[in-house]
């Protein structure tokens, strides 16, 4: 029973707790919410809305600022106080613990609370952008005034800076100042809304205004001043040069001319006050004398080069036929002899057909310097022709080095051919010399084949035109060829020679080891019969290694010592 006792006043004070805890929560929320309210209250607009009112506004501005002050009126007036009464009511229902409608009224103060700080910051950024607004008009007035007494003071002070645009200039300044005039009047009313058009349209033509009375003098410049003095200058200098027989890629006189009318057009253009126009030709006509003057400066450089090089381009043609002519000369007593097989004749002819093109545009310009050239495109002529002169020497040097060799290249290959049939009569001589019973026909077919290959580099060096491409290939062929006959040679001799050695050697076994007598036997029939020496020499050594071991090293190494005491001391 006194379990159950505690257990209920404990329930009861966690009731109790929670209670107090809920009712301090909401509490909070409530103060929360009343202290937003005196914020948007403390912060009051009042001053702001009286200062606006004295800008005596009218028309369109005071119309949205009337509705800007009514709707602060309706907050201040009405909704402030409405969710004030509305936060005593929920103190009073948190006291008495009704829960359930304070959630319920807080949702809807906080929604009003929200709606009206949100509306109270719209209203206080119109209110500022009616002051910038105002503020923005007063300067640009004061700015205005300022461009308009600057353009008025400019036109009176340089008005011979502005040519035959004065007096348009005069009357579009009037018009500027009636513009302005009337803008003045509009703004001092009171409507800024209706004088935002008014402002921009004037402020762009002050501005298009400025650019004129900035933009106009250097053109006027250009056309009573420097356009005139180089006309002057190119005319002159155009004269004297046809007088010095230059000549030009188009009629500079004509051009001069038309020049001439444009500056007269733009003149027109300034009078009307058309800065458009008038500062696409003036750009134009800037363009079109520099190009006058470049033309002719083009052609003056171009002419000294030419001169220049003229004795060195007349040499070099001439270097050039020579060479041609001796180099056809010497290719056509050479191929009396030889087979020219890498184009020579067609590449030499090819080159003089060059040569013969560029002697034309040489005596072309020879005759015609007189008469008057374009020296700019001689020029151009003139280095393309050396450039391709240098490289008609080089390949000249390239045929003609080709060639130059074909008779110590011929010597060589005698001196080559005579040297492979000295080594093919040697080894010929070597093998005679071992008196050998024959000689298989693998090693006579191959001796043949490379004695005939000899003996046809021999012929073909006899013939009356030779080609020097193929013997070169046949000598590297036959040189390949008669190594592999040299090894050959030099494998029979050796097997041959070491087969003869085991043989005898192989007589003091033969009576006591049947093995070796049966190797006797077939080594004999390899040698004396087959004339198979590798593999007699083979059966033997291996027979009498068998029974006597280090034999075959002793042997074959007294032999090798032999062999290159031969090498080194043949007369012995």
């Amino acid at each position: 029973m006194v379990i159950f006792l505690i257990s209920l006043i404990i329930i009861a004070l966690v009731i109790y707790l929670g209670v107090y805890l809920f009712k301090r929560h909401k509490a909070k929320q409530i103060e929360v919410y009343q202290a937003k309210v005196n914020e948007i209250t403390e912060n009051s607009l009042e001053k702001e809305l009286a200062e606006i009112s004295k800008l005596n506004l009218s028309g369109d501005s005071l119309t949205e600022f009337e509705k800007v002050d009514k709707d602060y009126r309706e907050i201040v007036n009405r909704k402030l106080p409405e969710i004030s009464e509305l936060l005593n009511d929920l103190r009073e229902l948190n006291q008495h613990y009704q829960f359930g409608r304070t959630n319920h009224e807080l949702k809807d103060v906080d929604e009003k609370l929200s709606g009206t700080a949100a509306q109270f910051e719209k209203i206080k950024e119109e209110l500022k952008n009616i002051r910038k607004v105002t503020e923005e008009h007063q300067k640009a007035v004061e700015e205005l005034s300022e461009k308009y007494k600057d353009l008025r003071k400019t036109l009176l002070a340089k008005s011979f800076s502005f040519g035959p645009s004065s007096d348009k200039l005069e009357e579009q300044l009037g018009e500027l100042e009636q513009q302005f005039n009337d803008y003045t009047k509009l703004m001092e009313s009171g409507d800024y809304v209706k004088s935002a058009k008014p402002l921009s349209d004037l402020q762009d033509a002050t501005a298009e205004m400025e650019e004129k009375v900035e933009k106009i003098p250097p053109i006027f410049k250009n056309l009573k001043s420097v356009f005139p003095d180089q006309l002057k200058e190119l005319n002159s200098a155009v004269d004297q040069l046809l007088k010095e027989k230059y000549v030009f890629h188009e009629d500079l006189k004509k051009k001069l001319a038309d020049i001439q009318k444009m500056v007269d057009k733009n003149f027109e253009n300034l009078k009307k006050v058309d800065l458009k126009n008038a500062t696409k030709l003036d750009e134009k006509l800037t363009t079109e004398i520099d190009k006058v003057y470049d033309e002719i400066d083009q052609e003056y450089r171009a002419r000294k080069v030419v001169e220049k090089n003229y004795n060195y381009y007349q040499d070099f043609v001439e270097h050039s036929e020579r060479q041609e002519h001796e180099l056809l000369i010497d290719l056509d007593r050479l191929s009396q002899n030889y087979e020219l097989t890498h184009n020579e004749f067609e590449d030499a002819h090819d080159l003089q057909v060059q040569i013969q093109a560029i002697r034309k545009d040489f005596d072309n310009f020879t005759k015609q310097r007189s008469e008057g050239v374009i020296y700019s495109d001689e020029l151009k002529r003139q280095k393309d022709n050396i450039d391709k002169l240098t490289k008609i020497e080089k390949k000249q040097k390239e045929i003609n080095d080709g060639v130059s060799n074909l008779w110590k290249e011929e010597k060589e290959a005698q001196k080559a051919v005579q040297g492979f049939d000295l080594e093919i009569h040697r080894m010929r001589r070597d093998v005679e010399k071992l008196n050998l019973p024959g000689l298989s026909r693998e090693y006579t077919d191959y001796f043949f084949k490379v004695s005939d290959e000899i003996e046809n580099l021999d012929d073909a060096l006899g013939q009356i035109q030779i080609n020097m491409d193929e013997i070169t290939k046949a000598l590297i062929n036959t040189q390949s060829d008669l190594d592999v006959l040299g090894d050959k040679t030099k494998e029979i001799i050796d097997c041959a020679t070491l087969s003869e050695e085991f043989l005898q050697y192989a007589n003091r076994y033969r009576t006591r080891y049947p093995e070796v007598e049966e190797a006797y036997k077939k080594a004999s029939q390899l040698f004396n019969k087959e004339y198979n020496y590798v593999d007699a020499l083979d059966t033997i050594s291996n027979a009498v290694e068998e029974v006597e071991p280090g034999a075959y090293k002793r042997i074959t190494d007294d032999y090798e010592s032999r062999e290159q005491a031969q090498r080194q001391y043949p007369m012995n």
